[in-house]
């Protein structure tokens, strides 16, 4: 039985409770470590002992710590996400028999812009993950743009992005391609709704913006996930919520 099915059943065994572990690197291989939820409700929430925690130290590595929701949402909640934050994991997380994989990424709101590491397409790509797919990195040179690539563009018909007909609505999760001093497009931002943007550009941290005016002006296009109706979208307003109380 592989790691991750042993996962899935050690959930199912634990139903109704939410499990939780750790899988670490054992002598170069993964293994799972399953802990005691000692919640005082551990059929809502988790809680794992300090001695557990200290336990994994001793293996050659924590890759993630892992718990599930029985009855729960596919995604994290905002408690989760700020444990998270707080661990500087990645999170597994299992539900409906299926093993959600969560990358530890910063906060989406007040990031420092890096090119190609925190950027604007970064943010989109967390973003997604958080919800539920976890986009391979785009491929792109540092000045693509200038050279008149459309290399945001190509990478987002590549994974299953449709672009919107000018009369179409913007929902939840819909990425705003904009065209910023260049020939193509080479600015993107996450549609949040009610007329909010979430984007990140140069020397600015990433923030939320009223999706009007100037963004309007310099809006090439928008695109749409094809599957975004099998994603949940509010892990993202989750994780939004959790920086502005935090």
């Amino acid at each position: 039985m592989n790691l991750e099915q042993k996962i899935i059943d050690y959930a199912k065994q634990q139903a109704p409770h939410e499990m939780c572990g750790f899988v670490v690197f054992d002598g170069g291989k993964m293994r799972f470590i399953a802990c005691d939820n000692i919640a005082s409700e551990p059929e809502h929430y988790f809680e794992i002992a300090t001695d557990d925690w200290l336990k994994v130290q001793a293996y050659d590595g924590v890759i993630a710590l892992v718990h599930s929701h029985p009855d729960g949402e596919p995604a994290l909640s905002a408690a989760d996400q700020q444990m998270q934050l707080q661990s500087g994991l990645d999170w597994w997380l299992v539900c409906d028999s299926k093993l959600h994989k969560f990358r530890h990424i910063q906060p989406l709101l007040g990031r420092t812009f890096v090119n190609q590491a925190a950027d604007c397409l970064s943010l989109c790509r967390d973003a997604y993950m958080l919800s539920g797919q976890d986009f391979p990195q785009f491929d792109y040179t540092f000045d693509w743009y200038e050279k008149g690539e459309q290399s945001y563009i190509d990478g987002l018909a590549k994974y299953g992005f449709e672009r919107l007909a000018d009369s179409q609505d913007l929902q939840l999760g819909d990425i705003v391609m904009m065209q910023v001093g260049s020939s193509v497009a080479n600015h993107a931002g996450l549609y949040l709704g009610d007329q909010l943007l979430l984007h990140h550009s140069p020397n600015q941290l990433s923030r939320r913006v009223i999706y009007g005016g100037y963004y309007l002006q310099v809006t090439h296009s928008i695109w749409r996930y094809k599957q975004c109706s099998q994603l949940n979208f509010t892990a993202i307003l989750n994780n939004l919520s959790l920086t502005i109380n935090r």
